[in-house]
Formats: structure tokens, C-alpha cells, sequence
């Protein structure tokens, strides 16, 4: 008996040091990959990144996108905040970009209490799980670190079902779930299904309930229509160009198209080995927080029916199902105890099993390098500016994902070499060589009168950089905006 306050202030003191040893490498993870020029999807660069650096310096480039009004300025905005405070700080530097990767990973982060505020509506040690699989499984790592509209979207859905799915919920509570699902919609639209499907399943006839959810769902309906004037565009008319041009114009196809089923190949793929194991454990979730998984099977289900597929599109649903097996794992354990509570030696051996299972994945599947990579060409790009005697900048039209200029720390003019030049299909333009004085092409494919400065290698090839003296003629035919304009990107 005399052991037994002793045994309750180590119980009281070891689940919050749990939590925050959880978290804490969590963000040593995301410390770890965090890097300043590397991707996984071209959109982080020119759809958000390089548009929040225009709204600050009033120069970049316009995508086609933003050219026929097809997103709202919502994450650009968001950025434009860090981005400006890194030029007023460091002007010539890479420090804006540094704070607008830092400021969207912190927005992600809002995944971590979420997490474990669902799990822990089922019980402490449900609670640790969630948390310790949204901090530590490798790919919620990954997507922390993309400036993705997914990733921003993943997480606000997740912390509004953490609202939403209160038991005692409070008025201020639901009104705070209406509001970051609306912002998740806001975010990316195509979530929209998904939000609905929560808060269908949630609150179902519960009227009392609802008013305060649609209360705060409508601030963020204003808060869209603000940020839309912000831009100088029409209130929600991205909305209805992105249905129109999607759906009804049918322009992702163009993008290329993958039968129904070919989300399923690319969960258990990113899943791999445990795949199968995640879902089933996702099924043994408690009752009460279903609503989730009926959202992420409502995602999966909408984007299996458009042609357009790509991975990310469906990180929400993997983002919730690793939520659920988690609290699902918890689940099991408890049965297996007779239905008593998992206590803090098992919660830790479930916290300690979801990373050993996340390192294993991350071995089979390649892990975050398999996924990201292309900062070589904007280091090499960077590194080129520093030098005073460049005047302008070519590089291949296969790196054009690779390279916007809000990655240059000094701004130059950069031109596009045709597809083909670097393979040796199609011969060098003489505009362009008059046009830029530096060159980024593959080893070996420099032509004559440049010389091989310096190479890098990542996991999209091994880019070099190639340099003649002289100065530079304008070349408008193979500037980048022309060249995108020309092609219709």
C-alpha cells in the first residue's frame, strides 16, 4: 500500500511526458527532412509559393490556372505574410522562403492536437496512438512538408472532426468545426464531399447541433469572399470555373486519366507492408468516431470516379485512416484485457510499434526520398544568381517543376530550353545561348562554349551548371512566361 501514491504520481507525470516525447519527435522528423528547394509535386512551387512571392514583389510567374481564375488565393495569401517579413529581414537571401516552408508546416501541425483529441474521446491511451501515428508516421512527415493545398486541407478536416466529434460538445466548439471545415473547402474545394459526409454522419437530425456548425461554416463562406476581393477577383468565381473546367470542360484529363480501382493500388503501395493491416485495424475503430472513416471512404469514392488521379488527392483518406487504426490498434489491445483501459506501459508499446512500423514502411516504400527530390536545379539556379556576371538563366523545359524564381535569392531572367535540347533530340536554339549566359542541362549536354561549373545529383537526375563568358541579349521568344503562355500551362 505505501507504494501505491508513488505509483499514481508516476501514472499522473507519465502520460503528459509520454505525449510530449511523441510530439517532440515528431518535429524532430520534420526538422530532419526540412528542406528549402526539394518538392513532390510541381504545384508547390508555381501555384503557391511563387504566387505568394508576386503578391509580395509584384513580379512572377501567372500559370495557367491563375490566368483563367481556376484557384482562389487562400494559401498564397497566407504565405505572403512570412514571405515578405524574409525580404524585409534578409533581402538577397532564401530567408523568405525558408518562413513561408516553416509558417505552412506549423499550419499542418494543427493535425497533432486533432489527432489526439479524436483518440482520446475513446480513452488516454487511444489518444497517445492517434497522436503518435500523425506524428511519426513517415508520410504524415512528408506531407507536413509540402506546399500542397491537400496537406493543408487534410489537416483542417482532421481538427474540425475533432470538434465535431465531441460527446459534450459546446456551442463555441461546433462553431469552431463549421469553421475549419469551411476553411477546409476553401482550401481545396474537391474536400467538399468529404466535409459534408462528416458532418452528415456526426450530427445526423441533431438540430441544435447544427446551427452553431453551419454559424461557423458561414464565417468562413465570408472570410472566402474576403480573401477573393483581397485578390481582386470575383467572389467564389474560382469555384465555379474549377467545376466548370474540371468536371464539365473535363481539362485534368489532359493530365492523364487511371481507371477507378488505381487509388487502392496507390494506398497499399504507400502503405506497404502494413497496407491491409491499417485498414482492418481502421475498421475496429470505436463506433463513435465512424463518422471519419465514412469521410475518408467518401473521399476515396469521389476521387475514384474523376479521371484525373493523382496520390495526393487522397491524402486526407490516408491521413484518417491512420487516425482510426491507431485508436482502432488501442481498441484491440483493450479486448485483449478484458475491456480494461490500456494503461501507460501499453500505450507507450503502441506509440513505440506505430514508429517501428512507420520506419519499416518508409524502408519498403523508399520513405520521403522516393516521393521528394528536384532541389538540386534550384540550388544550381541559386548558386549561378550569387555571381554578378550572370545576366540570365536557361534550363530545360523537363525541369521546369524544379525551378520558379521565387527560389532565387537575386532575381534573373529565366528562359526555357525546348524539350528535347537536353536528350540531344533537337539542337540548341542560338537565341537562347545569346539569351543567358549560365545554363542548367544533364552532364555532358553543354554545348560549345560553355564550360561545366558544377553538377549535383537527388532523386530526379544529376543537373549541371554550365557557363560562358559575355553578356546577354534578351530572348522574350523563350522567356519562361512566354514559353508557358505559348503552351497553355
Amino acid at each position: 500500500m505505501q507504494g501505491a501514491p508513488g505509483n499514481a504520481r508516476h501514472e499522473r507525470l507519465g502520460w503528459p511526458a509520454l505525449a510530449i516525447t511523441v510530439v517532440l519527435a515528431g518535429l524532430a522528423l520534420r526538422a530532419w527532412q526540412f528542406s528549402l528547394t526539394d518538392i513532390g509535386y510541381s504545384d508547390e512551387l508555381m501555384q503557391y509559393l511563387e504566387q505568394a512571392n508576386r503578391i509580395v514583389t509584384g513580379q512572377g510567374l501567372i500559370p495557367w490556372e491563375s490566368r483563367a481564375g481556376l484557384r482562389n488565393a487562400l494559401i498564397p495569401q497566407l504565405l505572403a505574410g512570412p514571405v515578405w517579413l524574409g525580404h524585409a529581414i534578409a533581402p538577397g537571401t532564401l530567408l523568405a522562403v525558408g518562413l513561408a516552408r516553416a509558417t505552412f508546416l506549423l499550419l499542418t501541425l494543427i493535425a497533432l492536437p486533432a489527432a489526439w483529441r479524436i483518440g482520446s474521446y475513446h480513452s488516454r491511451g487511444a489518444g497517445l496512438a492517434a497522436l503518435a501515428v500523425v506524428s511519426l508516421w513517415w508520410e504524415s512527415a512528408l506531407f507536413s512538408q509540402l506546399l500542397l493545398s491537400e496537406s493543408l486541407g487534410a489537416a483542417l478536416v482532421l481538427a474540425g472532426a475533432a470538434l465535431l466529434l465531441d460527446p459534450e460538445p459546446r456551442r463555441a466548439r461546433l462553431a469552431g468545426a463549421g469553421l475549419l471545415l469551411g476553411l477546409a473547402v476553401l482550401v481545396r474545394l474537391q474536400y467538399a464531399p468529404a466535409a459534408a459526409v462528416l458532418a452528415l454522419t456526426a450530427l445526423r437530425a441533431d438540430r441544435a447541433r447544427w446551427v452553431p456548425v453551419l454559424g461557423g461554416a458561414v464565417l468562413a463562406v465570408v472570410l472566402g469572399a474576403l480573401s477573393d476581393l483581397a485578390a481582386g477577383a470575383v467572389p467564389y468565381g474560382w469555384a465555379v470555373v474549377t467545376v466548370r473546367l474540371n468536371l464539365g470542360a473535363g481539362i485534368a484529363a489532359r493530365f492523364g486519366t487511371l481507371p477507378a480501382d488505381a487509388y487502392l493500388t496507390m494506398l497499399n503501395t504507400h502503405l506497404a507492408p502494413v497496407g491491409l493491416a491499417i485498414g482492418l485495424a481502421a475498421l475496429c475503430a470505436p463506433a463513435r468516431l465512424w463518422p471519419l472513416l465514412w469521410a475518408a471512404l467518401a473521399n476515396l469514392l469521389v476521387h475514384s470516379l474523376i479521371g484525373h488521379k493523382e496520390y495526393r488527392f487522397v491524402w486526407l483518406t490516408t491521413l484518417c485512416l491512420l487516425v482510426l487504426a491507431a485508436t482502432g490498434t488501442v481498441w484491440l489491445i483493450e479486448r485483449a484485457r478484458g475491456g480494461r483501459p490500456a494503461g501507460l506501459p501499453q500505450a507507450a508499446l503502441v506509440c513505440l510499434g506505430w514508429a517501428l512500423l512507420s520506419v519499416w514502411s518508409a524502408q519498403v516504400t523508399g520513405g520521403a526520398g522516393a516521393y521528394r527530390g528536384g532541389g538540386a536545379v534550384a540550388r544550381l539556379a541559386d548558386n549561378a544568381t550569387r555571381d554578378p556576371r550572370t545576366c540570365a538563366i536557361a534550363f530545360p523545359f523537363e525541369y521546369k517543376s524544379q525551378l520558379v524564381p521565387a527560389l532565387l535569392s537575386t532575381p534573373r531572367p529565366l528562359l526555357l530550353i525546348p524539350e528535347g535540347v537536353m536528350t540531344g533530340r533537337t539542337a540548341m536554339p542560338p537565341a537562347v545561348t545569346r539569351a543567358a549566359n549560365a545554363l542548367l542541362l544533364a552532364r555532358g549536354a553543354g554545348p560549345a562554349g560553355y564550360r561545366l561549373e558544377r553538377c549535383e545529383s537527388d532523386a530526379h537526375g544529376f543537373p549541371c551548371l554550365y557557363r560562358r563568358p559575355g553578356t546577354c541579349t534578351p530572348g522574350r521568344t523563350y522567356g519562361y512566361q512566354a514559353t508557358l503562355q505559348r503552351i497553355g500551362m
